[in-house]
């Protein structure tokens, strides 16, 4: 008899994934006055009971918001650990039957055949921190869970205690707590864009474009403002009214080394027409002495 209650608390614990617990479900009266207009908005869950189905979650949220029609919906985001996969689950919150139950929420799923979800908001500021809290009973035996919902998405230790002091109230036991990994979440909302990779590790351009054929205004741009940014000598020159040469041209380098050439054929010609006449001056200085001798 007793292996085959244990083997149903197992049976049921697998099929809720919640933590079983011998006898009925307590008696806890969600939080009175409970405004779900101020509820609305994104909440994160920092940490929840262990479940089965959650083991590979993380990044939970969960999204409620007020339609068109005047309808209250939730939507539920879970990101798996392994594969980064995203899924959504949304469903509307069917109205409360009295002012007493507003608090207790049902959700019905637009998935087909996906069962509804029934849970209590047992106490909540709108604006940091909300405890919510579910139970479900066969017979003698109920299974429970809860959840401490953040406005943020890593919530500091100051508002997890508010909502410790409310599992404490109701003796909910923080045994089978666990903490959900809401870690880099923020990256997976972005979307990732890939930059222009430069060859050699050089800087990435703003844009391909402009790097490849910049716009003609955006050119005149940049080199004007570079021309502006340069670097000014700290001493000026003595002489500022001497200007120096500018560079010769290649044509007229050329006509300035055959200047030079000619310059020079013209200092070998006088030079050997000078060497000529003293030649010439000293044989008829000779003749002249033969002359005399004679």
């Amino acid at each position: 008899m007793f292996g085959k209650i244990v083997l149903f608390l197992s049976a049921l614990a697998l099929a809720g994934a919640q933590i079983p617990s011998l006898g009925f479900c307590p008696e806890y009266v969600p939080m009175a006055n409970f405004d779900m207009t101020k509820f609305l908005g994104v909440w994160y869950e920092a940490e929840r009971y262990f479940q089965l189905t959650e083991v590979v979650s993380r990044c939970v949220m969960a999204n409620y918001t007020l339609g068109a029609d005047g309808r209250f919906r939730v939507s539920n985001e879970v990101t798996n650990r392994f594969t980064g996969i995203k899924r959504v689950l949304e469903g509307e919150i069917k109205k409360a039957a009295s002012k007493a139950e507003e608090g207790k929420l049902v959700v019905k799923y637009t998935i087909p055949l996906t069962p509804e979800t029934k849970y209590s908001v047992l106490e909540t500021d709108y604006e940091s921190y909300a405890v919510l809290w579910s139970c479900s009973g066969i017979g003698p035996f109920h299974t429970q869970n809860a959840w401490v919902m953040t406005r943020e998405r890593l919530a500091p230790g100051t508002v997890l205690q508010k909502a410790y002091a409310v599992l404490d109230k109701y003796k909910i036991s923080k045994t089978f707590f666990v903490k959900t990994n809401q870690e880099d979440c923020a990256l997976l909302d972005a979307k990732p864009t890939q930059e222009p990779q430069v060859e050699g590790g050089g800087e990435k351009p703003e844009d391909v474009r402009s790097a490849v054929a910049p716009d003609a205004p955006q050119a005149i741009l940049n080199s004007k403002k570079n021309g502006n940014n340069e670097e000014r000598p700290a001493h000026p020159p003595e002489n500022s009214s001497e200007k120096k040469p500018a560079a010769n041209t290649v044509p007229e380098r050329i006509m300035e080394v055959a200047d030079a050439v000619k310059g020079e054929e013209g200092k070998e010609a006088t030079t050997k027409g000078e060497e000529g006449r003293v030649e010439g001056n000293v044989e008829r200085a000779d003749e002249e002495k033969k002359k005399k001798k004679l």
